[in-house]
């Protein structure tokens, strides 16, 4: 009886290993990075720089530094914020949409 049990135990894990092959089912391969997680570091990165943004237009408001510097922080924050958005837009449109999205 207990010899059956292991031939019975056997004969199940091999039908549950091998079924894959013999029905056919391929994994999902990706070559590269997973669109998903680059589009959720992007959507950080750009939160970062909108509080970046938010920051130095505090600490212009308080004295703590000139109007060039100013200047130059927003030109140059501001602009990193519209490549992370462009970026952003580029992936989402690589994205399949779902029935429920425009």
């Amino acid at each position: 009886m207990l010899v059956l049990a292991g031939i019975v135990l056997a004969l199940a894990s091999a039908v549950f290993i091998l079924s894959p092959m013999v029905r056919h089912v391929q994994a999902p391969l990706t070559d590269g990075p997973d669109l998903l997680a680059r589009l959720r570091d992007l959507h950080a990165l750009k939160g970062v720089t909108y509080e970046t943004l938010q920051d130095v237009e505090f600490d212009y408001h308080a004295g703590k530094i000139s109007e060039p510097d100013y200047r130059e922080m927003t030109d140059r924050y501001t602009k990193e914020a519209i490549r992370l958005v462009q970026r952003i837009e580029e992936i989402e449109a690589l994205l399949p949409r779902s029935p429920g999205q425009r």
